[in-house]
């Protein structure tokens, strides 16, 4: 008896969990269904903005002219001061060497703030490739292998560089088959952290590697990136097609074309371009390049020597950089914002150091200023980088003025003001969570820190808080002195995030 109703309860069970798997099944089903008619949705929808962008492209494109590349302002360099350790008096300054007569940058009262690192633009509609075959395009990407997907039997071809031939092409890259290149670009944009500036060109690398150096390479690339989100505009000369990206920056040293009040720059770096016949062809909701650095793409690894770096206090600390990432920075160009040449640093202080910097470089810097206070533990790094880098200015090492994110500065052998207050600002955040500003007077860049607890000396009042002056250049100059011959009344605030 107790067998049988045993294996009755057994039955029982049985009979439980077959239907709820049957339950299961059907609600996975359906939830399948449901993410099949939303990618069907999305599918729709992405062809019918991509049918549209294609009619607007078949209009008569209109002529614009090229706009010289804005450069940055040479400014007069202010030297180095050091400070005698024993009468706590400058020194008599070196005298600069003989240049040009230099433009001041205008100071402005009113704080700069810079927009912050925004997120990657979303793209159109979400995309979820149908062909499960596909050609592989490879491209080395400073150090590491990056593959985006073509369809295997790819024919893009332009039969001509006109408006239809254009627009025709255009509606054969909005197909389905083309979906695994709108896929795994995307992929690889997140997969790497790639940010606007690195993004942009990997997809260059990697259609100029598919269809070779031409015109279907730039269609290709114009039309990945609108996909991604990325505002752009298609230009033609007699017989060259060209992508023009919009900024949220004002780009040096790139031709630009003003088209509805924005500035679109030919990123070729190609010279004398003379005018362009440019469609105005657009999406909803797209987005114009940040040249601010949110986080560093991850590429591979290519250590470099350790370098040590020991300041007069005897702080020592040693430091390998990635050399991919050092080449990646090598191509970043310069770049300010509303105009306001003063905010070019924001976009170098704004960008973080390398897990792997920080593993090597922060812990020796933490020991050494733990149990101190705030003062104590900020006069410590100020001091670092003051008297364990070398000053030498730009002219005299790369012919004009650069300047470096954090991680240059600990791999360059020679550093000028600038560098060394993108580098003490990053430092103090890192290292102690204090809030930091960089100080622009003319011809010299410093920081300014706000403190948690009371610290005397000079300060600048911003947000109703007291930012204290420390300057990296002034060498053994310690919290709250400014630099002789800088006005703080005068200086420009340049907040940071």
């Amino acid at each position: 008896m107790l067998c049988a109703a045993a294996m009755t309860n057994l039955g029982s069970l049985s009979a439980q969990e077959d239907a709820f798997s049957r339950f299961k099944q059907q609600q996975n089903d359906k939830f399948e269904k449901f993410k099949d008619d939303k990618q069907a949705e999305f599918d729709a929808f992405r062809k019918r903005m991509n049918d549209e962008y294609a009619e607007f492209m078949r209009k008569n494109w209109e002529a614009f002219p090229a706009n010289t590349p804005d450069k940055p302002i040479k400014e007069p360099v202010v030297p180095p001061v050091v400070l005698d350790e024993d009468t706590l008096q400058p020194k008599p300054q070196p005298k600069p060497p003989i240049e040009t007569k230099p433009i001041e940058i205008p100071v402005k009262p009113k704080p700069i703030v810079v927009p912050a690192p925004q997120p990657a633009p979303e793209p159109i509609a979400p995309v979820k490739p149908k062909e499960e075959t596909y050609q592989k395009v490879s491209v080395g990407y400073f150090g590491t292998i990056i593959t985006i997907g073509f369809p295997k039997d790819d024919n893009l071809k332009l039969r001509a560089l006109e408006e239809n031939a254009i627009a025709d092409a255009w509606q054969q890259l909005s197909d389905s088959r083309y979906d695994i290149a709108v896929s795994t670009a995307l992929n690889a944009r997140q997969a790497y952290n790639l940010c606007d500036w690195a993004y942009m060109n990997l997809l260059q690398a990697a259609t100029e590697k598919h269809y070779g150096k031409t015109n279907e390479a730039v269609l290709a690339q114009a039309y990945l990136m609108t996909q991604s989100g990325y505002r752009i505009r298609l230009a033609m000369s007699e017989n060259r097609l060209y992508m023009l990206v919009a900024s949220l920056y004002d780009i040096f040293n790139y031709t630009y074309y003003v088209i509805d009040g924005s500035k679109f720059y030919n990123t070729t770096g190609e010279k004398n371009l003379g005018r362009l016949k440019i469609t105005q062809a657009r999406f909803d909701k797209e987005q114009s390049v940040s040249l601010q650095i949110r986080q560093l793409p991850s590429l591979g690894s290519e250590p470099t020597p350790k370098r040590t770096l020991t300041s007069r206090k005897g702080v020592t600390t040693s430091v390998s950089l990635n050399k991919n990432i050092i080449d990646f920075f090598n191509t970043y160009p310069q770049a300010c914002f509303d105009g306001d040449q003063t905010t070019r640093w924001a976009a170098y202080a704004n960008t973080p150091v390398e897990q792997s910097v920080k593993d090597m470089l922060y812990p020796s810097l933490k020991k050494t200023i733990k149990g101190m206070s705030e003062k104590e533990a900020v006069g410590i790094l100020l001091n670092w980088m003051q008297t364990a880098f070398e000053y030498k200015l730009d002219n005299q090492v790369w012919g004009g003025d650069r300047a470096f994110f954090a991680q240059e500065t600990l791999y360059y052998p020679y550093c000028d003001c600038e560098d060394r207050a993108i580098l003490f600002s990053r430092l103090v955040r890192d290292l102690t969570g204090l809030d930091v500003v960089l100080l622009y007077y003319p011809g010299h860049l410093a920081a300014a820190v706000a403190f948690k607890e009371d610290v005397n000396g000079d300060y600048l009042t911003y947000k109703s808080r007291k930012y204290i002056v420390c300057d990296p250049t002034f060498i053994n100059a310690g919290v709250g002195r400014t630099m002789p011959g800088m006005n703080n009344q005068q200086a420009q605030i340049i907040a940071l995030k």
